[in-house]
């Protein structure tokens, strides 16, 4: 199980730097609620933010420093490009990878959802929030086939944003979302190093 788990939990990873769904290794951005920096391909904040700093060299001189401050003070290239640095990448596959895998741990208390394509795409929208993509799928499970990816696919696109409460300006956002998704999680090849059907080709809409 460990190890099949760290096996997901890198599926996962590489879905969200594939898509750039979350952001890209020198993302910079002011976070939605507070004047925090969101970094990197996970947009991490404030601890998770200092703690990935942390583990570069140089990034502790971003560590507690708002996004105004950083902006204001010319250091925004400076951060994008310790981000982007071999070492930067580095930090944020490994930060990533053990997000990932608690993405997985969590996702697996969730009645049927054991189908391994499902599996990546529920654990792609774990960075939203891990707690209500559980809460959404465990409130669901009784009346949506969720080891059919397609069903899942429809449920995150049409019903998200209203768990997530974030309001129907955001529905487009997470429709597209939805969609790029599925799309990379039924195009990967899961065959070779897995011996997981491709997709369409396992029966229950899989």
């Amino acid at each position: 199980m460990g190890e099949w788990n760290n096996n997901l939990a890198k599926e996962i990873a590489k879905g969200l730097i594939a898509t750039g769904i979350e952001g890209a290794f020198d993302s910079v951005a002011k976070s939605t609620t507070y004047d925090y920096p969101s970094i990197g391909v996970s947009q991490w904040e404030g601890n998770r933010a200092d703690e990935l700093l942390s583990r570069i060299s140089g990034g502790e001189y971003f560590q507690n420093r708002s996004y105004a401050d950083i902006k204001n003070s010319g250091d925004l290239p400076i951060l994008k490009a310790l981000l982007i640095s071999d070492a930067g990448q580095q930090a944020q596959l490994e930060q990533l990878s053990r997000d990932c895998l608690d993405y997985v741990e969590a996702l697996q208390q969730i009645p049927t959802l054991d189908d391994t394509r499902c599996i990546i795409y529920a654990g792609m929208w774990c960075p939203t929030s891990t707690y209500v993509v559980r809460r959404f799928l465990e409130n669901r499970y009784l009346h949506i086939d969720l080891r059919s990816l397609q069903a899942l696919n429809n449920l995150f696109k049409n019903c998200y944003y209203i768990a997530a409460d974030v309001g129907d300006m955001y529905r487009p956002g997470y429709a597209n979302r939805a969609d790029v998704t599925y799309q990379y999680v039924a195009g990967i090849d899961l065959t070779t190093p897995y011996g997981v059907p491709a997709y369409g080709h396992a029966g229950n809409g899989r």
